[in-house]
């Protein structure tokens, strides 16, 4: 009789509160996934039917999730903002951040060419010929990176030196700026990825137990790769 009561509760146990999260952080591509054969669209999507996720979580603002297509074509990746369309019967989740000062507020029409500080500062570098002769020298890092990611798998990215070359260019880029009048250039891109960090980590706790596929772009995926809550590697 004891034995049988053990196991009626751990069958309850099993099947009420205790199923195991998965998390699975798969880098895009952007607009690369349109001459990438081997890593297209349409094997992103193949890829995350075959995880038969609970929950897709996107690189967009959780402000922005439910936005029309016009005002999403302007501010998102095209894989970002279509995965709704794509998975129509799927719990789709944001977790971008872009800027304190528009947190929580629709992204001006105007933002990314008139009030974005970091697009003015980019801008600014790049007709500033000291600085982009100095900055130069991290070019053969992206250039490298840019030949992997044009051509690969995605099983062949993930076992490349593309997150290697991308810490590398960025480590480079960051030394440079630092103390300049560019430097909140790597620093914004600093939070950002931080920001989002936090943001992934908390939609993980709140689809504990669940099944969750979280898609960005391949810059941020090595700056998570080791940091986010139960991950799963996938191939």
């Amino acid at each position: 009789m004891k034995i049988k009561l053990i196991l009626s509760l751990f069958i309850l146990i099993t099947i009420t509160g205790f199923a195991q999260t998965k998390v699975y952080l798969i880098p895009t591509l952007h607009s690369l996934h349109k001459i990438n054969n081997n890593y297209s669209y349409d094997s992103l999507k193949s890829i995350i039917n075959r995880i038969n996720p609970d929950i897709i979580a996107v690189e967009i603002r959780e402000s922005d999730i439910s936005a029309d297509t016009s005002y999403l074509k302007k501010n998102y990746p095209y894989e970002m903002w279509m995965m709704p369309r794509w998975f129509s019967s799927t719990k789709i989740e944001g977790f971008d951040w872009l800027g304190d000062d528009i947190e929580g507020n629709p992204i001006p029409q105007n933002y990314w060419k008139e009030i974005s500080a970091i697009k003015k500062c980019e801008k600014a570098l790049s007709i500033d010929s000291i600085y982009t002769a100095s900055i130069s020298k991290c070019d053969s890092f992206a250039n490298a990176r840019l030949e992997i990611l044009k051509t690969f798998s995605l099983k062949e990215i993930l076992e490349s030196d593309d997150a290697t070359l991308c810490n590398k260019y960025y480590d480079c880029y960051s030394e440079l700026l630092s103390g300049t009048d560019y430097e909140l250039i790597p620093q914004l891109n600093k939070k950002r990825n931080e920001k989002i960090l936090f943001n992934i980590n908390e939609l993980v706790k709140k689809y504990n137990g669940k099944i969750i596929v979280i898609i960005t772009g391949d810059d941020h995926y090595v700056y998570l790769k080791d940091k986010v809550k139960h991950i799963s590697i996938y191939y």
